[in-house]
């Protein structure tokens, strides 16, 4: 396989993964949030949009540093092509002077 198609494999998984994680983190947030229903009342229905946003925003953060740790376990930074590119090459600057 070439560096494209494992770069799209990747991402395939990764996304999957990120998903299976926010579900995780949505039902255990939705768990917390039915266990406070008796202290809290009726105002719970005001949590619910802060723990699907919460859910959704944790598993973002764990899926970042689980696919960085991913690619630096198994040496993957050879393996796959970058997913952006740099405009400029680096050691080339524009001089504004000029």
């Amino acid at each position: 396989m070439n560096k494209k198609m494992n770069t799209v494999l990747f991402v395939i998984a990764g996304t999957i993964v990120e998903v299976m994680l926010a579900i995780v983190f949505i039902l255990t947030f939705f768990y917390i949030l039915n266990s406070l229903e008796p202290m809290v009342g009726d105002k719970i229905g005001t949590f619910v949009p802060l723990a699907l946003v919460g859910g959704v925003f944790l598993a973002m953060i764990v899926y970042q540093r689980l696919s960085r740790w991913v690619i630096e376990k198994y040496g993957l930074e050879d393996k796959m092509e970058p997913l952006f590119r740099l405009r400029r090459k680096p050691g080339k600057k524009k001089n504004r002077d000029q």
